[in-house]
């Protein structure tokens, strides 16, 4: 265990991150459960095992267990149509309506790309998101492709209300966290702000920049907002907070087969339907390697394989933190790592080669390997908005004045882009961030924040019969699958 506390040591330095929380389960007993670094790096508070984590998707399981108890309870059929339990919840596609199961929201065979960018900031309600997916464009025919997909959880979230009359968190809380003792674990950014013992999120200072490190904000889901119903409207997708103490008695519930103790708080049945392939993916999740193969999904968890031995893991991701919970069943091992960095892959490298460390095997070189796919992956990525956006044709101008461009577009799933004139141009505002929008050229501007999530991005303005400027054409959905959105101008 020296080995492996001194290799975490010695690779946080070599990522630049701030902290990490671990967390090895082996054969029903926690063997590690310790902090690495600063959970706040001006206070230089260092990080232990009961630091709070935001863990992102790996929420996602809580929300899968929380289904499953339900179907124990015989209030919920997996193979049931939604539409049967909430009338209200209806897809672009009538027959997806009509057929989609809480198995298929639960394993991201709606054939839904992500679909996210409205939510992210936005004034939604958790209700709002679920019946927005009646305006999502699908990006394959229904149960042909895994297509990772946010909302659909929200959803199932609101499927567990409805059936158990309580909200999402209060059933998770009553279900799931009292029995199984996970007693700081949380889900309100108000929470873990006012908790002594908790980290802040970090991120880097540019995207164009794979070094440095800077604080940035929560992401606000705290009590007086979810009273108004504005708060983590996420929140079955990604809300929950914890730290590696209370996530090593998750992992345990988990590889018992949903035994708490002497208590079989979930069936084993059920257990097995989360954990098993549901989905076949096209491809892996990150890096193809021949250690890791058969790629699928099951409910709330990733399972594949790992030099030949099941695992089933599930990462997360949120403003300023990253997660992985791993298990690999026939090891009875299981290992969490969690992060206060954006975007981070060092859960991955670490936990790889602690699996490497339980099979015997040396020479995986985890992080070395995974440090240069997200090298080379951010450099497709930025290659690919270059690529989207097609070669600039220099010498052009705006088909009319700056001031006929400002004003609110609308689209239906995405809400509202306000196009505005300022001092330096045009600027572009959508979910309370603003960016300049230099001329690129014709009618097609760029947004220019290096902090924006459409940063580098070109957006198309069109016009009417009349010459009239009327909509906004963009890429706002992030996946080549769908296509651009129409958001078209209202009256001021």
């Amino acid at each position: 265990m020296e080995n492996i506390k001194a290799c975490i040591e010695k690779e946080l330095k070599a990522w630049d991150q701030p902290s990490m929380a671990l967390g090895i389960v082996k054969d029903g007993k926690v063997v590690v459960a310790d902090g690495f670094g600063c959970a706040n790096l001006e206070k230089e508070q260092a990080s232990n095992a009961d630091t709070l984590y935001q863990i992102g998707s790996c929420s996602k399981a809580f929300t899968a267990t929380a289904a499953a108890l339900l179907v124990d309870q015989g209030k919920l059929e997996w193979d049931r149509p939604v539409h049967d339990y909430l009338p209200w919840i209806k897809f672009s596609d009538p027959y997806v309506t009509a057929h989609a199961t809480t198995r298929d929201l639960l394993c991201h065979r709606t054939g839904l790309p992500r679909h996210d960018a409205y939510w992210i900031d936005g004034p939604v309600t958790r209700r709002e998101m679920a019946e927005n997916l009646r305006n999502m464009q699908p990006g394959w025919p229904f149960r042909t492709h895994w297509c990772y997909q946010n909302t659909c959880y929200v959803a199932v979230g609101m499927l567990i209300e409805e059936l158990s009359g309580m909200t999402w968190e209060e059933f998770v809380r009553q279900n799931l966290l009292i029995p199984l003792g996970m007693d700081r674990t949380t889900f309100y950014v108000d929470a873990i702000s006012a908790d002594p013992n908790h980290a802040d999120p970090y991120d880097r200072p540019l995207p164009a920049d794979l070094q440095g490190i800077r604080p940035i904000p929560f992401l606000k889901s705290d009590r007086e907002d979810m009273a108004k119903g504005i708060g983590a409207p996420y929140g079955p997708a990604g809300s929950i907070m914890s730290t590696v103490n209370d996530m090593c008695r998750w992992v345990q519930f988990h590889l018992n087969n949903g035994k708490v103790g002497d208590r079989q708080l979930i069936s084993e049945e059920n257990m097995k339907e989360l954990h098993k392939p549901n989905m076949l993916m096209d491809a892996p999740l990150l890096m193809a390697c021949p250690e890791i193969d058969f790629p699928a999904y099951g409910m709330g968890w990733f399972v594949e394989t790992f030099r030949g031995h099941v695992m089933v893991e599930h990462g997360g991701n949120i403003n300023g933190f990253s997660a992985l919970v791993t298990m690999v069943p026939d090891l009875n091992l299981g290992v969490v790592c969690l992060v206060n960095f954006n975007d981070s892959f060092h859960t991955y490298a670490a936990t790889y080669e602690i699996i490497d460390h339980y099979l015997g095997v040396q020479g995986g070189d985890w992080n070395e390997k995974l440090r240069k796919f997200i090298a080379e992956t951010f450099r497709a990525q930025l290659d690919g908005i270059k690529a989207m956006n097609g070669p600039q044709v220099e010498g052009t101008q705006p088909s009319h004045a700056l001031a006929d461009y400002a004003g609110t577009y609308r689209n239906a799933c995405y809400g509202d882009i306000v196009i505005s004139l300022h001092d330096d141009g045009l600027h572009f505002l959508y979910n309370k961030q603003e960016s300049p929008a230099p001329h690129y050229h014709y009618d097609t501007f760029l947004i220019q924040n290096p902090h924006a999530l459409f940063n580098g991005m070109a957006f198309q303005f069109e016009t009417a019969r009349s010459g009239a400027v009327e909509a906004i054409r963009f890429g706002i959905a992030l996946d080549p699958a769908v296509k651009d959105e129409v958001f078209r101008k209202v009256e001021a």
